[in-house]
């Protein structure tokens, strides 16, 4: 209790038995919700005051003890002339409790006199509160540390949108502190794309009190928003809170982990769609490379039985074009059933040009269909630690997008594939492409589930051929130019990760 720590008022108690129960008395009186003064009756000096009266009175420190018992309590001189100080007001008296911003305060005095070992003429003054404001002032403090850490906020916000009060917990949950908060506009607050909504379900809210309950993004003091949850109730017309009553709690982390949770979900049903899409790809291309073998048969059993004649050499130069045709079509389809049959992730330390023989069957095909150039710069000393088969499709898909871009702005257009060390510990692959670029929107939305700039586009393979690529160890990014091109980027280590755990495979 830090106002026995008054010497004189300690030595006045310290008188024996007597004094420390005295002492035990004061101790008690200072945490009680009531008031209570030590006052000298002669001279009217206030020597001790408890807290509750401190708090009511609403000053610093010890100011009540440089006051007058006379300056504190207006009235009291003229309730209890100075030749009665033996009865100040037996059933209690009611004075003025003047508080340090000079408003007054109703309170109902009850005297106990006390004897002090020098004699002096003391009473302890009860101060009770007539309009109860006491005990408020104490049940208010106590509210207001359980609110300062709780986990929801409450707010009470006026017909206009004007805060008008807010809990403490305002500055764990949106990092304002309660007087920045007080006086701003919550609509402001909302995110733009969700004020008219939110907007229409405040003039929905019912008059009676019924609880309406939203979910909006509001924003934090750092300039992020928040997903927030919130309860609101009109009592616009209650004359204790005049205003909506809105309880919330930020609901941030359990929104942005349902959605990566369905985000994974539906990424898994795309991988599934795609292992289905390559078994049926490998099925097709086993049961073509039978008529196609048939038909380079038949072509060279022609040529074989033709006779050789000046009239038939159009005839053996068609049947020759058909025999090789066909070869390219079973040298297609092998590819193919290598490509889509890969079971096992095996990596090892692959020169990329190698990866780039296995595609390149594909990717010329691909090439003259669009009427493009293709150009490879990529040193034979230039490895990465992959796995051959998936790296390949990433590097394939990553070309058909350029080509199929480049086709769509018209003309002739390279693309062009390279390869460079980045530092010790990776190489970086290349796939540029000059078609039309993208928009830095679209650029944004890249590797976003469904997301395609194809008229006729899935969205698949960037989100493959991302996940592909992370669970190597690299990364995979684009940089774009509209009207100029696009650049893919795909990052790969250079050496065994012996001690990186892959997840990637059927």
């Amino acid at each position: 209790m830090q106002d026995i720590g008054d010497s004189r008022l300690r030595a006045s108690l310290d008188d024996g038995t007597a004094g420390v129960a005295r002492l035990k008395r004061l101790i008690v009186l200072d945490g009680s919700p009531h008031g209570a003064l030590i006052v000298d009756r002669v001279k009217g000096a206030i020597l001790w005051a408890n807290e509750a009266a401190k708090k009511a009175h609403g000053g610093h420190g010890d100011e009540l003890l440089s006051l007058l018992a006379g300056e504190l309590l207006v009235g009291l001189g003229d309730r209890l002339p100075v030749d009665e100080v033996k009865g100040i007001g037996r059933p209690g008296v009611i004075v003025q409790f003047r508080m340090s911003n000079g408003s007054m305060l109703p309170v109902e005095v009850f005297e106990q006199e006390l004897s002090f070992s020098d004699q002096r003429e003391v009473s302890l003054l009860h101060l009770r509160d007539a309009s109860g404001q006491f005990g408020a002032v104490k049940l208010e403090e106590r509210l207001r540390r359980l609110l300062a850490d709780s986990f929801s906020a409450t707010t009470i916000i006026a017909a206009d949108g004007t805060i008008r009060y807010v809990a403490p917990s305002i500055q764990h949950i949106l990092g304002y502190s309660e007087t920045d908060f007080l006086g701003m506009n919550i609509r402001r607050l909302h995110h733009p794309d969700e004020r008219k909504q939110v907007s229409a379900l405040v003039r929905k809210i019912p008059s009676d009190g019924t609880p309406l309950r939203m979910e909006t993004r509001i924003r934090h003091a750092d300039g992020s928003y928040r997903h927030i949850e919130s309860t609101v109730r009109n009592f616009t017309n209650h004359p204790d809170v005049g205003g909506i009553l809105a309880s919330f709690r930020d609901i941030t982390e359990r929104v942005e982990a349902e959605r990566d949770a369905r985000k994974r979900a539906e990424e898994v049903h795309i991988l599934a769609r795609y292992w289905t899409m390559a078994e049926l790809g490998s099925a097709i291309a086993h049961e073509l490379n039978q008529p196609v073998a048939a038909i380079r048969n038949y072509a060279d059993g022609c040529l074989r039985s033709l006779p050789a004649s000046r009239d038939l050499e159009q005839t053996r130069w068609a049947l020759e074009q058909i025999a090789a045709e066909a070869e390219r079509a079973t040298r297609i389809m092998r590819s193919v059933h290598d490509f889509t049959m890969h079971k096992r992730i095996e990596r090892r330390l692959w020169p990329i040009r190698d990866i780039l023989d296995d595609i390149a069957a594909f990717l010329q095909l691909k090439v003259q269909e669009g009427n493009a150039s293709l150009i490879v710069e990529v040193k034979a000393s230039r490895k990465a630690w992959c796995d051959k088969t998936l790296i390949g499709q990433v590097i394939l898909n990553l070309a058909l997008n350029g080509i199929e871009a480049m086709s769509e702005k018209g003309g002739r257009g390279t693309l062009r594939i390279s390869a460079d060390d980045l530092d010790d510990d990776f190489v970086q692959i290349t796939v540029s492409d000059c078609g039309e670029g993208m928009r830095s929107e679209q650029l944004e939305a890249l590797f976003q589930t469904r997301m395609t700039t194809k008229a006729h586009g899935f969205g698949l393979g960037l989100v493959l051929s991302r996940s592909i690529v992370s669970n190597h160890g690299g990364k995979l990014w684009a940089d774009s130019t509209l009207g100029e091109g696009t650049s893919f980027y795909l990052t790969l280590p250079r050496r065994s990760q012996k001690n990186q755990v892959f997840t990637f495979s059927r």
